[in-house]
């Protein structure tokens, strides 16, 4: 196997490996971590649990957030942007999912910031929901965009 054939194919399971970890991590916290910390801390989950658990988490999402984005791009521009170079519904499917994708990690930093400003968005549920919406979208997207033809060059 090549360098040529070995990148995109090593870059294709960071863009995996990524996903799985982030999604992950967001569904353990949603499903497990929370639920917990409501049966085990009468008034919810402690300040500095909470603090400590978020500096922690960070370290553990923010770099993948970061090896998924460029590993998505990667891919995009080097491999998929060739194959559908004719295909503009393909492009504008692209651009959507990026977009959503943004908006998803901007949210996942925010869930995780421990600044004070971002308080009141870690404590509302609805951003949970939002979340969650965002990333069957991007799922759903990436689903179409794999039945597009491939352009014949």
């Amino acid at each position: 196997m090549t360098y040529e054939m070995m990148l995109p194919l090593v870059m294709r399971w960071i863009h995996i490996f990524c996903a799985v970890v982030v999604v992950g991590s967001i569904l353990f916290y949603r499903f497990a971590v929370l639920p917990a910390s409501k049966q085990a801390f009468e008034d919810g989950m402690p300040d500095a649990f909470r603090l400590a658990l978020m500096k922690k988490w960070k370290l553990l999402l923010h770099p993948p957030i970061i090896l998924f984005l460029a590993s998505g791009m990667y891919t995009y521009m080097t491999v998929t942007s060739k194959l559908h170079e004719d295909q503009g519904l393909y492009h504008a499917l692209f651009g959507l999912k990026f977009l959503l994708a943004l908006f998803v990690f901007a949210l996942y930093i925010v869930l995780t910031s421990t600044m004070k400003w971002s308080e009141g968005i870690r404590d509302k549920n609805i951003l949970w929901v939002l979340l969650v919406l965002s990333v069957t979208v991007i799922v759903g997207i990436a689903g179409v965009m794999k039945t597009l033809p491939v352009a014949v060059l």
